[in-house]
């Protein structure tokens, strides 16, 4: 018979059905189902077999079993894919909304669609087609504290599971871009190390992003340190804090930012604050991203869960180290943090920050050490960088010949698809055929 369902358990619970809460079952000689325990394995799996409609992730003896979940819906968005869990985690059901899974099953869901799934293969070897079924997701099935699903407490997400796949939305048209544009641009900055200028690679991306026209929200993902109302010159902002405890405060930044300015999600006000807020990042980005053109995240140096839930969310990846060997080094660390993750790297563009003629390290020397990545130099830009950013008069520097400026305007670019690009490509030759008057003088 072929292979409906794949599901991926660790050995120990594989050789144990009664784990899963499947007490009679034998599953390796089930017809319709393939069994994996490793991440290789089950990825392998899912592409060798086309029949496969359904994917389950329990857990897995090498990897987080939502990091292959979520890699399972990279590899091929129109399959189903449900992580299952006999926790109650509103952090892992947060990263898995953010990785568009199809769901998450408390034990009873589970066992309610295994025995939906065995009657629909049938014990004649029925081929009936697995849908995902008004009986397993139009009705409250009890969840975790007798909740019901709809109540958020069995982790099925209603929007994806109520009536089966919708039809997307056509969302109202923002800045002159087309309907197939429409979704926001994210564009992750991160790094392995402190003190690489992240943030204001960062703040001066999303300058340039506004500036073009293209409506701009930055989130401050530093949790700890990030300081990009200082950066970007903006007072009193909307901080993650204050989104947690008032959903409502999200819909109020659009306003708050200005023709020149990005709008901004600041870090919390204390440091003890993070691991606290760490979980509202996921809905917060996906509200940003349909409110705004583009979607800056900016992260902080000490890689934890926030960099996970970013990375799986992002367009785009730009990853800034500066031009010493040790940031090299932190950079190859970080990567392979990213491979054990099941977090896809092909798409990250290496910037060499603080370029000179003299560094240690160019472009050609991180695309080899990293076989082969997108590597991009930024030149040094000066005191003038930070110093009209820190006095609060970044369209100054938007304005002046930077060569820092005039990078990541370059790297942005080639970040941005189509028109958003064009938006861009304009605005700066609108530049070129100005002058530019700093204050207090001409240059």
């Amino acid at each position: 018979m072929t292979k409906r369902v794949l599901l991926c358990a660790d050995g120990q619970s594989l050789a144990n059905p009664v784990l899963l809460g499947l007490s009679d079952e034998r599953l390796d000689s089930i017809p319709w189902l393939a069994c994996v325990s490793s991440a290789e394995s089950c990825r392998r799996t899912a592409r060798a077999i086309s029949s496969l409609e359904e994917l389950w992730v329990v857990s897995c003896d090498d990897m987080d079993s939502i990091n292959v979940a979520a890699a399972l819906k990279r590899d091929d968005p129109e399959r189903r894919v449900y992580l299952v869990s006999f926790g109650n985690n509103g952090s892992l059901a947060s990263r898995a909304a953010a990785a568009k899974l199809d769901g998450v099953l408390n034990e009873l869901l589970f066992a309610k669609r295994y025995e939906q799934v065995k009657r629909a293969c049938g014990v004649q070897g029925k081929a009936s087609s697995l849908q995902s079924g008004e009986e397993f997701s139009g009705q409250r099935a009890e969840g975790v504290k007798g909740k019901s699903c709809f109540q958020g407490e069995c982790g099925a997400f209603p929007e994806r599971v109520a009536a089966g796949p919708k039809t997307p939305r056509e969302p109202l048209p923002k800045s002159g871009i087309s309907a197939k544009e429409l979704r926001a641009t994210t564009i992750a900055v991160v790094s392995g190390t402190g003190g690489s200028g992240k943030s204001t690679v960062a703040a001066v991306l999303s300058l340039l992003s506004r500036n073009a026209g293209l409506s701009t929200a930055v989130l401050d993902a530093d949790l700890q340190f990030g300081d990009m109302d200082y950066l970007l010159g903006l007072q009193e902002p909307v901080r993650i804090e204050d989104v947690a405890e008032d959903g409502e405060r999200l819909q109020s930044i659009a306003g708050q930012g200005s023709k020149e300015r990005p709008a901004l999600v600041a870090a919390p006000r204390r440091i003890e604050t993070a691991e606290v807020v760490v979980s509202e990042i996921p809905t917060i980005l996906e509200t940003l991203r349909s409110m705004f053109d583009v979607v800056v995240v900016n992260t902080g140096a000490f890689w934890s869960d926030s960099q996970a839930m970013v990375l799986e969310s992002a367009d785009s990846v730009v990853f800034v180290m500066d031009a010493r060997p040790s940031s090299l080094r932190a950079t190859a660390h970080a990567m392979e943090l990213c491979v054990r993750l099941g977090v896809a790297t092909t798409g990250f563009t290496f910037v060499v920050n603080k370029h000179e003629k003299t560094s240690l390290l160019s472009a050609v020397d991180v695309a080899c050490a990293l076989h082969g990545a997108k590597a991009f130099e930024a030149p040094y830009g000066g005191r003038d960088v930070d110093e009209l950013l820190g006095a609060g008069y970044p369209e100054e520097l938007l304005a002046s010949k930077n060569p820092f400026v005039e990078a990541m305007a370059d790297l942005l670019e080639g970040l941005l698809p189509g028109k958003k690009r064009e938006a861009v490509e304009k605005e700066r030759s609108a530049k070129k055929r100005k002058p530019f008057f700093l204050r207090g003088g001409r240059s």
